[in-house]
């Protein structure tokens, strides 16, 4: 008997995969796995989720948006919406993977959000016996999962968390694109605010207002085709005023400029290894100024697209950024000469 439904998005897929029994979709083994996947669900949705922010806030971060159950709901609906059609060529096992990995990839919040991407092992080894995932099982969601964000290492700038992941490998003798997971998740997580990530009752800290007023500030993203569609709508007083964010104070309407660019970032990135299971291209933005007199009118406006189109500016275009060795993405390495004159120079030595 089916759990789910055509509305639970990648967990029915999931669901019909098995249910087909197909023997390249799952593990060949005795193995319930929607049982088995909704035990996880089940058990962090009652567990762990509802304390991130909680833990969050203890240890320091103030009062971070939603980082609970309805924001996994929303990854995984926004995961949904990027593969679209694409979804047919994912494994079920592959989903299994991802949908436990978007639970795991921010639960490193409820010790601090200082590296919270690094600290997904650390969780499931608190959770030891409790969680129904073998060692192969837990290393792969841990690597899908982590690279969500922050850095590659905490001596490096360097932000290309994608790139140390295996593009392919075997985990209980299924073939798993680790890669293409880890991309969809991270564009996912990217594309998962809106008003409904500020909900919040109490007096929200000065260093956390700028993130709130954003995502109370951005409607339901709309997925139109290639297009993600952005309507914001920033309130008369926000306007005027500044909010903190670090050491610094900013405009809500600088934020959102700051969010966009982030996020074409985020799409130009992740679709270099998602191996053209990422379609989108462009955004369309609408940013709304409400009436000071009635918040439901509008006193000004502005919309344009922006898209992934356009010849690359030479002047920051470096050839060495995309040396790869033998094809292996986490090998990268330095032109060996960097011009015409340090191979004269060299040869010179030589003679």
């Amino acid at each position: 008997m089916s759990i789910y439904n055509k509305n639970d998005g990648l967990k029915y897929v999931m669901e019909q995969r098995w249910e087909d029994k197909q023997n390249d979709q799952f593990p060949n083994s005795n193995e319930e796995y929607i049982e088995k996947f909704r035990q996880i669900e089940d058990y962090l949705n009652q567990k762990y989720h509802p304390d991130v922010n909680l833990g969050a806030a203890i240890s320091g971060d103030g009062l971070l948006t939603d980082h609970g159950v309805a924001h996994i709901k929303m990854v995984m609906e926004k995961a949904n919406s990027i593969l679209g059609a694409k979804v047919d060529e994912l494994k079920g096992y592959e989903i299994f993977l991802l949908l436990v990995a978007i639970h795991f990839h921010d639960l490193g919040n409820i010790t601090g959000r200082q590296d919270h991407e690094k600290k997904i092992l650390d969780v499931m080894n608190d959770m030891k016996d409790v969680l129904p995932l073998d060692i192969p099982e837990q290393e792969i969601v841990s690597s899908i999962a982590t690279a969500h964000g922050g850095f590659v290492d905490k001596t490096s700038c360097d932000k290309d968390t994608l790139k140390p992941i295996q593009r392919e490998t075997f985990c209980n003798g299924i073939s798993v694109r680790s890669l293409l997971l880890a991309s969809i998740l991270r564009f996912a997580d990217e594309l998962s605010d809106d008003f409904s990530r500020s909900r919040s009752k109490v007096e929200i800290p000065d260093e956390n207002k700028i993130y709130h007023e954003y995502s109370k500030s951005l409607e339901p993203l709309g997925f139109n085709g290639n297009t993600i569609v952005f309507i914001y709508r920033i309130p008369y007083s926000m306007v005027k005023v500044k909010l903190k964010k670090g050491d610094k104070e900013i405009y809500l309407y600088d934020e959102i400029m700051n969010r966009l660019s982030k996020c074409l970032r985020e799409l130009e990135y992740c679709r270099k290894y998602a191996d053209g299971f990422i379609g989108i291209t462009t955004m369309s933005v609408t940013i709304k100024i409400s009436d000071p007199n009635n918040p439901i009118k509008v006193c000004d406006s502005d919309s344009f697209r922006v898209s992934l189109s356009g010849y690359p500016d030479e002047r920051t275009f470096k050839l060495e950024n995309y040396i790869v060795d033998n094809d292996c993405l986490d090998n990268r390495k330095r032109l060996k000469y960097s011009d015409g004159e340090a191979l004269k120079k060299a040869i010179e030595e030589r003679s």
